[in-house]
């Protein structure tokens, strides 16, 4: 019997032996391997979500972005819309009523006359005395201008007369000699006044 047991002790030994050599470690690293796994899963799932959360981020900050320039364009395209309007208004209301206004005055004969004398006069106070050339609108006889002309004014124009040009008011005098043009057509004018009340009428209109 002590021969039995003793054989039995042995392969009991031998049972432990083996599961202590091979069957723990196989089960150890079974175990590791899961557990690694687990970890590797939980890196795997924590880099997803801080990837998710760059993304929305990301996102968001996109889209504030694009909010901004469409603003941004929106209130640009605002800003020029207006502007565009007010000089539309300026111009039909300002600019064509002002041009109709200063063609008329200017186209008065009495007047174009005084300009010419008064023209003239004020040169020769400078001392300076030479012909010149004298444009008035082409609607006008020059015949009637000439005859409102002082009579030394009338003798130092070119032909001794004026002459039609393509403005539609006021004059244009030329002194050849010195390669000089005053230009007090309605156009000249027009911008001189033009340039003194635009604020004024635009602070009027607008408020600005």
């Amino acid at each position: 019997m002590k021969g039995l047991e003793t054989g039995k002790d042995r392969i009991q030994k031998i049972c432990d032996t083996l599961r202590k050599e091979t069957l723990e470690p196989a089960k150890q690293e079974a175990r590791e391997i899961v557990e690694n796994a687990h970890i590797q899963a939980s890196g795997i799932v924590e880099e997803a979500k801080t990837r998710a959360v760059l993304l929305i981020e990301a996102a968001e900050k996109e889209m504030e972005e694009r909010k901004r320039v469409f603003h941004a364009s929106l209130n640009l395209a605002c800003r020029q819309g207006i502007e565009a309007l007010k000089q539309k208004i300026e111009r039909d209301l300002f600019s064509s009523e002002l041009s109709s206004l200063v063609r008329k005055e200017m186209s008065d004969p009495k007047l174009i006359a005084n300009l010419i004398n008064s023209l003239v006069k004020t040169m020769e106070e400078e001392g300076i005395e030479e012909d010149f050339i004298a444009s008035i609108p082409k609607t006008i006889s020059p015949r009637m201008i000439n005859e409102l002309l002082a009579k030394k004014v009338l003798e130092r124009l070119e032909h001794q007369t004026v002459v039609g040009s393509d403005i539609a008011g006021g004059v244009r005098i030329q002194f050849k000699e010195r390669e000089i043009t005053i230009d007090i057509s309605d156009l000249a004018v027009r911008e001189l006044i033009a340039q003194y009340i635009r604020k004024d009428l635009r602070d009027l209109l607008f408020n600005v």
